[in-house]
């Protein structure tokens, strides 16, 4: 600690691992802080706009700081907000909601409704990721670092899914392919444990008994799948249950991507019929449906839905349960996003609504082509406010408004958000 050490109050969260305060007009993000605590920070990274600082004495805690449960807490950077009262974490990210829509967004005039929070608080995450090592450790990151942390248990993870933590780093000990990562991916049916491993590169021959074995000496575990670029194994069930709204049970492959907070899923999905008021006369395109979280609920409620995703397998897996659950009104596409969209619109295709859910990279550039649809409303389901808000300024300028938005909380401890937004026409 130095002289020059400034005095902060820390003011807010982030949407980032980071509390800001603000010294001589400039924002100091500071990890491990709360809203309310006063502190000595020394900069360690002048940026242009803001600097990044660390704390070197803590005056004053926050009323809003909590003892961190988990042991982990402070070297492990998967849950940066865990020492901040859950109830602080649900208003901040309601304000970075807010904040991004108005400022990226430069949006007025709509309603921002209380956040909806989490059913669980810890143990929510049905599908684990652990990094491997050069030296074949798994883990997690190091908050800022590549540098793994080997743990034992995860608080935030599925009771089912923790108690696998040791045989995966097994499985990952025992592997000769080479890894990028393991994932332990739990089923909604009883005695689903799947583990699936990314690798870097090729597949080694010797992983063909390896893995048999190994699944037979560890019967909790239902199926593995190893897989890299061009090529995939599989032992055992390789396929999950996923429970959907209106008693849907839909089977997919392990590694295709599903809501990894099951519970506060279904208040999403219940969100997104309940705004969406879906009836039978009602001509849907869904877009980045992947294997069909709203796309069954909805298709059920409506005339016909066209779903188009770009991951052939999850375009595979929709195909089939439509079969299982007798569901025939919904057309599945195989496509690039904004190919589908252009090919729709030169096919002089009407919509009566559109749900859109992109990746966190968003969906730059659709505007255009979502205003030729027809569309009266969009249903924007967004994990990451800030490209959010620009793609909802890209649709006002093309004639849409934003009537509210629905903060819901998937990812409790993290700063992470997802959000339900409502477009009509102007």
């Amino acid at each position: 600690m130095t002289d020059s050490d400034p005095i902060l109050k820390i003011d807010s969260l982030s949407y980032g691992p980071y509390g800001v305060g603000r010294s001589n007009g400039q924002a100091i993000l500071v990890p491990l802080t709360a809203p309310g605590d006063e502190a000595k920070v020394r900069i360690v990274e002048q940026k242009e706009n803001y600097a990044i600082g660390r704390v070197t004495e803590l005056i004053q805690p926050s009323s809003l700081r909590q003892t961190p449960p988990c042991p982990y807490f402070g070297q492990c950077g998967g849950c940066p907000w865990q020492h901040v009262a859950y109830s602080a974490q649900l208003a901040a990210k309601k304000k970075n909601v807010e904040d991004a829509l108005c400022r990226i967004g430069k949006l007025d005039g709509f309603e921002s409704l209380p956040i909806i929070p989490s059913p669980r608080e810890y143990h929510y995450r049905s599908r684990v990721r652990l990094h491997v090592d050069s030296q074949k450790r798994g883990g997690f990151y190091r908050a800022f670092s590549h540098e793994l942390i080997e743990i034992d248990s995860c608080l935030i993870a599925d009771s089912r899914a923790d108690h696998y933590l040791c045989d995966a780093r097994e499985w990952i000990r025992d592997l000769k392919t080479p890894l990028l990562h393991v994932e332990i991916l739990q089923g909604d049916e009883s005695g689903e444990t799947v583990l699936i491993g990314e690798s870097e590169g090729y597949f080694s021959p010797a992983d063909e008994a390896i893995s048999p074995a190994f699944l037979k000496s560890h019967p909790g575990i239902s199926g593995l799948i190893l897989f890299g670029r061009g090529w995939r194994r599989s032992w055992g069930q390789d396929k999950i249950s996923i429970c959907l709204q209106s008693g849907i049970k839909t089977i997919v492959d392990a590694e295709t991507f599903t809501q990894v907070n099951r519970t506060a899923n279904e208040l999403l999905a219940r969100e997104l019929l309940r705004w969406g008021e879906f009836h039978s006369q009602d001509r849907i395109l869904e877009l980045y449906s992947g294997t069909g979280n709203f796309t069954f609920p909805v298709a059920r409620r409506s005339r016909e839905l066209f779903a188009v995703e770009g991951n052939p397998r999850s375009i595979e897996n929709g195909e089939t349960n439509s079969r299982l659950n007798h569901v025939e009104n919904i057309r599945w596409i195989c496509s690039h996003v904004p190919k589908a969209v252009k090919q729709l619109v030169k096919a002089g295709e009407k919509f009566s609504k559109i749900i859109l859910n992109p990746p966190r990279s968003g969906a730059k550039g659709l505007d255009e082509g979502l205003s030729h649809l027809g569309a009266e409303k969009i249903l924007y389901v967004s994990c990451n406010p800030a490209t959010l808000a620009r793609d909802l300024a890209a649709l006002k300028g093309r004639g849409y408004r934003l009537k509210r938005v629905q903060p819901i909380d998937l990812f409790p401890h993290t700063f992470h958000v997802e959000t339900l937004a409502e477009i009509m026409r102007a």
